[in-house]
């Protein structure tokens, strides 16, 4: 789903969009500093490779999302959320999402197999 920048306002537009399994849904709006902001939220499952054994499992995903979009080049530093980029006059929803499903997958994670092992069941004797 692209959305031209010029066509968001003040007033909250709903956004949703799919892929992978997991979904990306919230509003948009004009922010301050010409940014578009989008709050939302992440849910659903996606599959991640476990660090320690290489199965595949899926991830619960129930996070909240807080961007920030800018019609071309950003030259300033925003600590309440990160800043993307698009220099078509479009946000591109359903990049923005493929780029949150893997930085996800590329965090570190153990899967339940691998939890219940490391429980210090184990004794020395």
């Amino acid at each position: 789903m692209k959305l031209d920048f010029r066509k968001v306002s003040k007033t909250k537009k709903s956004v949703e969009v799919s892929s992978q399994g997991v979904t990306l849904k919230g509003e948009i709006s004009l922010g301050r500093d010409n940014l578009t902001e989008f709050k939302g939220k992440l849910s659903n499952n996606v599959e991640v490779i476990c660090d320690r054994c290489a199965s595949p499992f899926m991830l619960p995903l129930d996070e909240e999302v807080h961007l920030k979009f800018s019609d071309g080049i950003y030259r300033g530093f925003d600590e309440e959320a990160d800043v993307i980029e698009f220099f078509d006059g479009k946000i591109d929803f359903n990049q923005v999402l493929d780029s949150e499903i893997e930085s996800k997958k590329l965090e570190y994670h153990i899967c339940p197999k691998c939890k219940g092992e490391d429980n210090g069941s184990s004794k020395e004797t």
